[in-house]
């Protein structure tokens, strides 16, 4: 069994979204560890970052049709030894709103990128291990409600943001089965932490307890369809699973990344309102109730386990404590 620590993760490594939340926790990780690393994301993010140097401006799934061959010389060149992509459009709500734009950036992003390393492979230059991170999306009207969806099981996604991480996961199986390129997917279930944006869920609750809480709001949380089922993890757990993942896990293979366990969105706003000391009321808000939504999404995490030695190392009450302390200081 591999060690879970990813001991075997050297770098140098490209991420793709490097600035996103999961990519800044990821590369606050790296540079823990001592593994090097650079990164690609959006102009406007990129001038944004901390640090600049580290990163590449790039428009994956851009209309540069050039963009396959230039990508390939940047990680060539870089001596890239394991590429993590990140990057796309990760809300499956508002994709309701832009099915043309997720679909641009998910699945035309990962066709890029997976073109790009065919490009290496022509030129005849060593082709890094590559993690695409998909969704628990895919799974959709599929997903079991008195069971855990496993990796070979059908899927059939209902937002658009689903259909785009299916579509991209399938091209991964292509590209590796056609083309021989060492592709990883992993299916990532639910997951937050300090830094989500607060068009997620439990982000959008902790800030509207924390403003209530300083006096800067009215006593009352706005909440959608509190009843879906999920299987949530903390995004350090996350990026543990993904470098263990690159170090160890299958090419050709998909991944639940996920704690096999699960709570309802009520709960975990209980256990928030829990941690506060203010007595607020819950009024439903139309306006964050998605046009559909899949009852109960937990996933087995036996593949991962299996392949990698990781298990989840943070309690769940914990993520949503850290999420209310950040939206505090966020006040501040």
């Amino acid at each position: 069994m591999a060690d879970p620590r990813h001991a075997r993760v050297t770098g140098p490594l490209l991420i793709t979204g490097a600035t996103g939340f999961v990519g800044r926790h990821l590369t606050a990780r790296l540079d823990a560890d001592g593994i090097a690393w650079s990164g690609l994301d959006r102009p406007a993010q990129v001038q944004a970052a901390d640090r600049p140097d580290r990163l590449t401006s790039w428009e994956l799934g851009g209309p540069d049709s050039d963009a396959p061959q230039r990508l390939a010389r940047l990680i060539g060149d870089g001596a890239v030894g394991g590429v993590v992509h990140l990057a796309g459009q990760s809300s499956a709500g508002a994709s309701f709103g832009d099915p043309a734009g997720t679909m641009r950036a998910n699945l035309g992003g990962t066709l890029e990128l997976l073109e790009a390393l065919r490009a290496l492979q022509a030129a005849g230059r060593p082709v890094p291990v590559t993690l695409v991170v998909g969704s628990a999306e895919e799974y959709g009207a599929a997903a079991p409600r008195a069971d855990r969806c496993r990796e070979d099981q059908a899927i059939l996604p209902i937002s658009p943001y689903g259909t785009s991480k299916a579509a991209a996961t399938l091209l991964c199986g292509h590209y590796r089965r056609a083309f021989g390129l060492p592709v990883i997917a992993a299916r990532a279930f639910s997951h937050t932490g300090p830094g989500q944006d607060e068009r997620f869920v439990f982000p959008s609750f902790a800030a509207q307890i924390a403003a209530i809480e300083a006096g800067r709001a009215d006593p009352v949380i706005r909440v959608g369809d509190l009843s879906p089922d999920r299987d949530y993890l903390d995004v350090r757990d996350v990026v543990h699973a993904y470098l263990a993942l690159l170090a160890s896990g299958e090419p050709g293979r998909i991944y639940n990344v996920c704690s096999g366990s699960s709570l309802t969105i009520r709960q975990g706003l209980e256990i928030l309102l829990g941690l506060s000391s203010v007595a607020v009321r819950i009024e439903s808000d139309p306006a964050r109730l998605r046009p559909v939504d899949i009852p109960r999404l937990v996933g087995d995490p036996s593949r991962l386990e299996q392949a990698t030695g990781w298990t989840p190392r943070v309690d769940f009450a914990d993520t949503l404590r850290d999420l209310l302390e950040a939206a505090r200081r966020n006040l501040i």
